[in-house]
C-alpha cells in the first residue's frame, strides 16, 4: 500500500523549498521519501525545477525520445531515472551547461507517474474567443499532458494547469504574468485571474492598474505595483508585494488590508488575514535570461579538467582539526567554475591513505560556506563535497556498472553496479547540529552504509575562511567503512573515483549547482549529463595510489 499522497508530498516539498518545515513534517518526508520511489522522483523534479528557476538557469535540451527507449530496458521508475543522465551536452568543449534540464519532470512525462493530477478544465486557446494571454517566455513550461509551451501560444478565457517550468504571459493590456509550475491558473478577462495553486507574479505596465487576483480564500488588487500570490493546495494563501502598493481582502471574512513594498501577508484557516515574514526567494520575479549571464553569482558549472587524483601515503599522524599543514604529499587537483565564477566557485581537493584510513581533505570558494539545513537524503543539497571511490582492485579501471544496470532487472547486475566497495562518501556541515557529518552509500543502488545510524569511528573537521568565502574540510574514514579492511587499496593500485560539489543559496537548503571533476576523458562521448555521472561508472577518472617517497 503507497505511504504517500500526492497534495501532501506537494505540500511537504513547498515547505521544504520555503525553509518551514518542522521536526515532525521533515520526519515525515524523510519517510515518505525513502518508502517510495515514484515519491523521490516527483520530489527531486520539484526541487530541480524550483533550484533552477529561483538561481538564473539557462536553457538545456533533453531527448525525451531516447529516455523514452531506455526506460523500456528496465522496469520501474528506478531505470529511467538513471536514464536521464543521457542528455546531449558539449561539456568538454568549453560551453557552459545549463544547471536545470528538468529531468525527473522529463522522467515523470515518459513514465505517467504525474496521472493524479486533476485538469481544471479543457485545453483554452483553440476557440474562437479573443486571445487574453501571449506566451512570452517559457523555461521548461508544460501543460498537464505534457505538451510544451512555445513561445506565442496564445490563450483566451478559461482555466489552464501548469504541469512544470516556469512561464511569462503577457496580457493584451501589457500585464506581465509569471506562472510558476506546478500551478492552476484561470484567466478571465484581460485585468482578472484566478490562481487555485502555484506560484503567480503580476507586473504591471508603469503607469497602469487594476488586475486583480482571485484565490480561493483571497482578492488581490493591484495599485500599481509589483507583487506575488501563493496558494497551497489546501487554498490558504499568501501575498507578496515588491513593488508599489496592492488591496488585499478575505473572500471569507470580508477583511480587507493594504500592502506597501516590502510586505506580506497570508490567509488563516478560516479566512482572516495576517501579517507574514516578507522573503526575497519566495517567488521568481524575472525569467533567466537565454544566455549565460555575466554579473557575479548565478549558475554554476564546470568544464572537467581533471583525469586523475593522486592519492598520496600519509607519512606522518594526520590531525583532523582542518589544517591541512601535513598534507605537504598529497598534490590537489584544482577545478573551478566557469568565468566569471571561477574566482568564487571552485575547490582544491586533495587525498592521502595509510594502513587505517582514506584521508580526504577540500578547500572549496563558498560565499555562503558551512550553511547546510538540508536533511535525510537530501543533506547534500545544502552545500556540501561528496567524493565516490572504489576500492575493488579487481574491478579495475574504468568501471562498468551504472544505475541503469543496478535496476535492470531483465539480467544479472554486473558486480560493479551493485558492488559495496564503490563507495559515495557525502561529506557536510550540519549547520543545525553545528558539527561535521558524514553518509555513506554503497553501490550504484546506493544502500546505506548501516541503515539508518551513522556510520562510526571517522573524524572530520570543518574550518571556515577567515573573509567568509569559503571552507576547509578534512575528513578520515576508516578502511572498513569502504568494506575493505581486510584488503585496503596499496602502492600501485588505479581504481575509479568521482569528486562533485555542491552550492546552496544562502538559507543552506536548495542546490544552487555544482561541480563534477576527475571524470574519464571519454566521458563526452557517451552523451551523458555530468551531473549524472555519479550514475555511471564508465564516466569516473582515476584514484592513482602513490607508494612512499
Amino acid at each position: 500500500m503507497s505511504l504517500w499522497n500526492p497534495t501532501e508530498l506537494r505540500e511537504l516539498a513547498d515547505a521544504y523549498v520555503a525553509g518551514s518545515l518542522d521536526a515532525e513534517k521533515l520526519q515525515r518526508l524523510q519517510e515518505v521519501l525513502l518508502a517510495e520511489e515514484q515519491a523521490r522522483v516527483f520530489f527531486l523534479g520539484y526541487v530541480d525545477v524550483h533550484a533552477g528557476l529561483q538561481w538564473k538557469a539557462q536553457r538545456g535540451e533533453l531527448d525525451v525520445a531516447w529516455l523514452a527507449e531506455e526506460a523500456k530496458k528496465t522496469d520501474g521508475v528506478g531505470g529511467a531515472v538513471a536514464a536521464v543522465g543521457a542528455t546531449s551536452h558539449w561539456w568538454r568543449r568549453g560551453r557552459v551547461l545549463p544547471v536545470v534540464t528538468s529531468l525527473a519532470a522529463a522522467v515523470l512525462v515518459v513514465l505517467g507517474v504525474l496521472r493524479w493530477i486533476t485538469p481544471v478544465g479543457p485545453e483554452v486557446g483553440s476557440g474562437e474567443a479573443p486571445a487574453l494571454l501571449t506566451v512570452s517566455e517559457s523555461l521548461h513550461g508544460s501543460l498537464l499532458d505534457g505538451e510544451a509551451l512555445q513561445i506565442g501560444r496564445q490563450f483566451s478565457a478559461g482555466p489552464l494547469e501548469l504541469r512544470s517550468g516556469l512561464v511569462e504571459f503577457r496580457t493584451a493590456s501589457g500585464t506581465i504574468l509569471l506562472l510558476q509550475g506546478p500551478a492552476r491558473f484561470e484567466i478571465l478577462d484581460g485585468l482578472r485571474g484566478r490562481l487555485y495553486s502555484g506560484n503567480l507574479v503580476v507586473r504591471m505596465p508603469k503607469g497602469r492598474s487594476g488586475f486583480v487576483v482571485e484565490t480561493p480564500k483571497m482578492r488581490v488588487t493591484d495599485l500599481g505595483t509589483e507583487f506575488g500570490v501563493a496558494v497551497a493546495d489546501g487554498g490558504e494563501s499568501q501575498v507578496q508585494v515588491y513593488e508599489g502598493e496592492v488591496r488585499a481582502e478575505s473572500t471569507i471574512t470580508g477583511g480587507e488590508k493594504r500592502l506597501k513594498a516590502g510586505q506580506a501577508m497570508r490567509s488563516e484557516k478560516g479566512g482572516g488575514l495576517v501579517e507574514d515574514a516578507a522573503s526575497p526567494n519566495s517567488f521568481v520575479r524575472r525569467f533567466p535570461p537565454p544566455a549565460f549571464p555575466t554579473e557575479p553569482g548565478g549558475t554554476l558549472f564546470n568544464t572537467s579538467v581533471v583525469e586523475v587524483v593522486q592519492v598520496a601515503v600519509a607519512s606522518t599522524p594526520v590531525v583532523i582539526d582542518g589544517d591541512l599543514s601535513e598534507w605537504t604529499p598529497a598534490k590537489p587537483f584544482q577545478s573551478a567554475c566557469a568565468p566569471p565564477y571561477h574566482a568564487s566557485y571552485f575547490v582544491e581537493g586533495r587525498m592521502m591513505y595509510d594502513a587505517n584510513n582514506l584521508y580526504l581533505a577540500a578547500h572549496v570558494g563558498d560565499p555562503d560556506p558551512m550553511c547546510n539545513r538540508a536533511g535525510g537524503i537530501m543533506d547534500f543539497a545544502g552545500g556540501s563535497v561528496i567524493v565516490r571511490v572504489s576500492t575493488d582492485r579487481n574491478l579495475g579501471w574504468p568501471l562498468k556498472g551504472s544505475q541503469l544496470d543496478a535496476h535492470n532487472k531483465k539480467a544479472p547486475p554486473l558486480p560493479d553496479s551493485v558492488s559495496q566497495r564503490v563507495t559515495s562518501l557525502i561529506l557536510s556541515y550540519d549547520k543545525s547540529a553545528e558539527q561535521p557529518r558524514l553518509r555513506l552509500q554503497h553501490g550504484f543502488i546506493f544502500t546505506p552504509s548501516a541503515g539508518p545510524r551513522p556510520p562510526e569511528g571517522w573524524k572530520g573537521q570543518f574550518r571556515m575562511d577567515t573573509d567568509g568565502r569559503g571552507y576547509t574540510l578534512e575528513y578520515a574514514i576508516p578502511w572498513r567503512l569502504l568494506n575493505c579492511a581486510e584488503d585496503p587499496p596499496r602502492a600501485g593500485d588505479s581504481m575509479a573515483a568521482l569528486w562533485m560539489v555542491h552550492w546552496s543559496d544562502a538559507n543552506g537548503r536548495v542546490c544552487r549547482g555544482q561541480l563534477v571533476d576527475v571524470t574519464s576523458p571519454q566521458s563526452q562521448a557517451r552523451g551523458i549529463s555530468p551531473t549524472h555521472f555519479f550514475l555511471h561508472g564508465p564516466t569516473w577518472g582515476r584514484a592513482e595510489y602513490l607508494p612512499v617517497r
